[in-house]
């Protein structure tokens, strides 16, 4: 079933304690918005959404979805993807803050260009208190050549240059994620299958950048991002899945090809810098060059041609 509403917001719970007014604050903000909400809990370690369920009683557009089997953050979210029934979709971290108005934006952009896929705004960082982080803001990420045009050149530096911080949490078109079934693809311990499923995202629509829809982002020493440690074996399992996305969007051998060296060839580069310990900076993206580099990367997206 989907167009039973505007949007879905899925809100993922684990350990969700210390962020129960967080959350309530998030879903009270979306008051008067054709909005489905749908809390996730697999683990159910507290009582959170419990709670929840019982301070928003009554309320017809949200549902709890409570189960035991241990699903990962990944597999929490495809769920929230698979039972959403909006026709855009917008994932919000228990810990995070979007403030009232920022969705009404966000779709305003999305029904204003109907060739984007995402829609996504500025970000600023606070910590676990709420104060402001200002050195960790990223108030404009979307880079100029992204106004301009939106290529496959531009595609295949958003992995390694970390092009478009903060859309992870913007607003998803989802008639591309359903019709193709473009779920998120795990990677090795879950480091960056968020990042690699954007570019999966960008070979199929447009990314807009909406200057009014700020975005709260928070910053402590336990979330999940400040516990990665990464090696060479984390770039190596990002190019498998970003490899596995454009074979299945791009029908022509040749353009295949091409994307999949070029991010074979960098992501090796990066292994390689990450296994050794010798403190050179990290590598520049370098891209593949072939005769027909140029036409490629001139490409404008989206792009479902047989190029050979």
């Amino acid at each position: 079933m989907t167009g039973m509403h505007k949007v879905t917001v899925g809100i993922p719970l684990f350990r969700s304690a210390p962020f129960f007014e967080n959350i309530l604050e998030n879903v009270r903000a979306l008051d008067g918005l054709d909005v489905e909400v749908l809390i996730s809990d697999r683990h159910c370690h507290d009582d959170v959404i419990d709670r929840l369920a019982a301070a928003l009683s009554g309320q017809s557009n949200i549902k709890f979805l409570k189960a035991t089997d241990g699903l990962d953050w990944v597999g929490n979210i495809n769920f929230l993807l698979r039972e959403s029934t909006g026709e855009y979709f917008r994932f919000m971290p228990h810990d995070d803050l979007s403030p009232k108005g920022s969705i009404d934006a966000l779709v305003r952009a999305m029904e204003a260009d109907k060739t984007s896929i995402l829609a996504y705004g500025p970000t600023k960082a606070i910590d676990l208190g709420g104060s402001h982080m200002p050195t960790l803001d990223k108030p404009t990420p979307h880079p100029d050549a992204a106004v301009r045009s939106w290529n496959l050149d531009l595609a295949l530096r958003m992995m390694w240059l970390g092009y478009f911080d903060g859309a992870f949490k913007g607003l998803i078109r989802m008639k591309q994620i359903r019709d193709n079934g473009l779920f998120i693809r795990s990677t090795r311990d879950q480091i960056w299958p968020e990042r690699c499923w954007l570019y999966a995202l960008m070979l199929r629509g447009r990314f807009v950048f909406v200057s009014d829809a700020l975005y709260i982002k928070r910053f402590y020493s336990g979330s999940v991002h400040s516990q990665w440690r990464i090696d060479g074996s984390h770039y190596l399992s990002a190019l498998d899945v970003m490899q596995s996305y454009v074979r299945d969007t791009f029908k022509a051998p040749g353009l295949t090809h091409f994307c999949c060296e070029d991010i074979r060839s960098n992501a090796e580069c990066l292994a390689a810098w990450a296994d050794t310990p010798n403190g050179k900076p990290r590598p520049q993206y370098e891209p593949f060059a072939t005769e027909r580099s140029q036409l490629f990367r001139s490409l404008e997206l989206p792009l479902y041609a047989n190029f050979e």
